[in-house]
């Protein structure tokens, strides 16, 4: 039944924050971005070392003090996480863009839809123990039956500070007609983690949502073709290193669930993961087939030329990213529990699929940009990892003061 806690852990993956428009952007000098997206993410499946499609927990054998075979308790978790993720951005310099993200977990709810498998005759039933039996001993002893979790309502993730350098301006880019960006970020400890006295539970840190590592570097590099001198499509590549720190937890003490939740006396009173960096790469194809028509607006001074330039109406991108997954380390007083953990955890990979959508106005005389995306790992198998599905939609607004 302890591997019904892998729920807190589950790879979520709500695109990490980022800045506005592609993989090597950065805003002119003086210029604010506002941007704020919501998520809807769910994840019901994980894939197994052979990339196999399974249920997020495997069905866990009960047996009778001393005796046979109580049951299976199965279990078919649906959880859902919904976000809000709020992200400013200023243009240091034309070349230098800073940004501050500030995600905030809307809601969680995890159903576990446990279920049962009746295991051997019971003399002393006259039958295999039921569903009902079963809970019923076992809470006879104090431990109920596992229900479903809601929570995390408006509480902090972990916030993200972050910056991208474009490097278009050096020579052997420009020679090549390429666009160029590095960039960092850094998550700042606002999240918090799950109870750890309850099975079924989550948490808001940089782990629960394993979207974003503690820090982050990416190398993008872009080919763009132009059409009457106007950027009509972009391939692109973005490599990454997500370097994800060891944590220390407290260890359960059976407070609440002692038949299920009793870790500290044989594990300690804490223990560590060490989850494993991510590193690998995103390709994307941008098609603007809609530049759209250019008004003469406050917004371009009534000089449909000083416009020319700004972001087609409609912007349509596919990405394919490919994540890495290190072997996660699980550290305590106990080796065989650590050995349980880390056998569920071994190196793996994540394939993300990402189709969106970028409406700008600002041809149209409004410093706004209105976005969706639908990412999913379901469509490409991973291996050890776990599948989620996301919607998210959002908008920018541009601001300049100065």
């Amino acid at each position: 039944m302890k591997l019904l806690r892998l729920l807190v852990f589950l790879s979520l993956a709500a695109a990490a924050p980022a800045l506005a428009g592609n993989n090597t952007s950065t805003l002119p000098t003086g210029t604010f971005v506002l941007d704020a997206a919501y998520f809807d993410t769910t994840t019901t499946v994980r894939f197994d070392d052979s990339r196999t499609a399974r249920p997020l927990m495997e069905g866990l054998q009960r047996y009778e003090p001393g005796g046979g075979l109580q049951g299976s308790i199965t279990a078919n978790p649906y959880v859902k996480y919904q976000l809000f993720v709020p992200q400013l951005m200023y243009g240091a310099t034309d070349d230098l863009t800073l940004v501050v993200a500030m995600p905030t977990v809307v809601h969680t709810s995890i159903k576990p839809h446990l279920g049962w498998t009746p295991g051997d005759y019971q003399n002393n039933l006259g039958r295999p123990y039921s569903d009902s039996d079963f809970w019923q001993w076992a809470q006879s002893m104090g431990q109920g039956k596992p229900g479903d979790f809601s929570g995390n309502n408006w509480t902090p993730a972990d916030m993200v500070l972050g910056l991208r350098y474009n490097l278009s301006k050096l020579k052997f880019f420009e020679e090549k007609g390429l666009r160029a960006a590095v960039s960092a970020q850094v998550a700042i400890p606002t999240g918090t983690p799950a109870d750890p006295e309850n099975l079924v539970a989550a948490g808001t840190t940089v782990w629960d949502l394993n979207n974003y590592g503690d820090a982050e570097i990416h190398f993008a590099l872009e080919k763009p073709f132009k059409w009457d001198d106007f950027t009509r499509l972009n391939f692109g590549i973005d490599l990454h290193y997500g370097y994800f720190a060891k944590h220390t937890y407290q260890s359960p003490t059976g407070a609440r669930e002692p038949l299920l939740m009793t870790f500290a006396p044989y594990i300690g009173p804490t223990y560590t993961i060490d989850p494993g960096d991510q590193f690998g790469a995103t390709v994307l194809v941008e098609g603007m087939p809609w530049i759209g028509p250019t008004w003469s607006t406050w917004l371009n001074q009534h000089d449909t030329s000083k416009s020319a330039q700004w972001p087609a109406l409609l912007t349509l991108t596919a990405s394919l990213k490919y994540a890495h997954l290190d072997q996660s380390t699980w550290k305590s007083q106990s080796a065989l529990w650590d050995w349980d953990k880390n056998k569920l955890w071994l190196p793996g990979d994540k394939n993300t699929v990402r189709l969106a959508l970028d409406v700008s106005l600002m041809r149209l005389g409004l410093p706004l940009q209105i976005y969706g995306a639908y990412l999913t790992q379901e469509l490409i198998p991973g291996r050890n990892s776990r599948a989620t599905d996301v919607l998210m939609a959002g908008g920018r607004l541009i601001l300049k003061f100065w």
